[in-house]
């Protein structure tokens, strides 16, 4: 069992493993670029192997009886969903036990596939599951903030895949972002995502791509060079009461960006999140805007960045969008 642990200053959450114990030698291999361990064995997320994963807890079912997406636990989760948070201190510290689910989204059978090369009518069905998993685990009431991450390529399997995390707090990035919403809400009775949309549609400058129902741009303060955000056009909290209209035009927009990232810097290495309102009502912002960030894992932070909390990004969002929307 992982544990939770409270940084007092900063009031920030921890995920300190106390199972999978890595030591100096574990790390070697994971020094820049970072290239995904690789093995001999068979891939366990491959069609065919499905008794090497713990048993799904959602599928989508592809040509004949080949599924299309499958949702299985994490064999080595951050958050497990048995056991009590035996909320206790430890000196002066906070620590609870890492409650939640930890879950691997399956993406395509083909272990070679990629989100610049995916049909559009795959990804909505990597959506579609995202939605179902987030509506099932939103009726567990000790989960308060769902989160949706990917990195390509996968650290440990290039197999494509994404995970879904309930956890039972709300990270200190979101929750930054809700105090910074619920602030400028105060102030000007307005949504600052929305505020947001309205400013980049209206200038132009930033924005890679505009569909129907989303916007795709360089935020104005870019922390990483070529920094996207997805974001719906219309006001939405909840990813997960996204409807199907929806899901097929961010599909549309999801694939359109990544290849757009493919043209442009040769298949570059990249991670994204999706930020969510937090559930439960006693925690629910309807304040809030749920988007897609997404930042490439090109160069490393510096000292500068690391001791003060900025970021350094040398390419100005202006820029990046210019070479995306070009390269299209």
């Amino acid at each position: 069992m992982a544990q939770l642990r409270r940084e007092p200053i900063a009031r920030r959450w921890v995920v300190v493993s106390t199972d999978d114990v890595k030591g100096p030698s574990d790390y070697l291999s994971f020094k820049p670029p970072y290239q995904p361990q690789t093995s001999d064995g068979p891939c366990p997320f491959c069609p065919g192997n499905e008794g090497m994963t713990p048993k799904e807890t959602f599928s989508l079912n592809g040509a004949g009886k080949r599924w299309s997406v499958r949702v299985i636990p994490n064999k080595f989760p951050f958050f497990r969903i048995e056991g009590e948070f035996d909320r206790r201190p430890e000196g002066m510290y906070d620590v609870m036990e890492a409650i939640g689910a930890h879950e691997i989204v399956i993406e395509a059978p083909e272990h070679h596939q990629n989100l610049a090369m995916m049909e559009p009518s795959q990804i909505e069905k990597i959506l579609f599951a995202y939605r179902e998993r987030l509506i099932d685990l939103e009726k567990d009431r000790r989960f308060e903030q769902f989160l949706i991450l990917k990195n390509y390529p996968g650290v440990f399997n290039r197999h494509p895949h994404s995970h879904i995390l309930a956890m039972p707090i709300i990270p200190r990035g979101i929750d930054e972002e809700i105090w910074g919403t619920l602030d400028y809400y105060q102030r000007k009775e307005r949504c600052i995502f929305c505020d947001i949309i309205k400013e980049e549609i209206s200038v132009k400058k930033r924005v890679i791509l505009e569909t129907v129902h989303f916007l795709v741009f360089s935020p104005f303060a870019s922390r990483y060079p070529f920094e996207t955000w997805i974001i719906p056009k219309t006001h939405s909290s909840d990813f997960h009461r996204i409807n199907k209209e929806e899901m097929e035009d961010l599909s549309l927009a999801m694939q359109s960006l990544f290849l757009r990232f493919h043209k442009l810097l040769s298949d570059p290495p990249y991670s994204f999140t999706l930020h969510t309102s937090p559930v439960q009502n006693r925690f629910h912002r309807s304040e809030y805007h749920w988007h897609i960030e997404t930042r490439l894992r090109i160069g490393l932070r510096e000292g500068f960045e690391w001791g003060t909390g900025f970021f350094v990004n040398p390419t100005p969002p202006e820029n990046a969008a210019v070479y995306l929307r070009e390269v299209g």
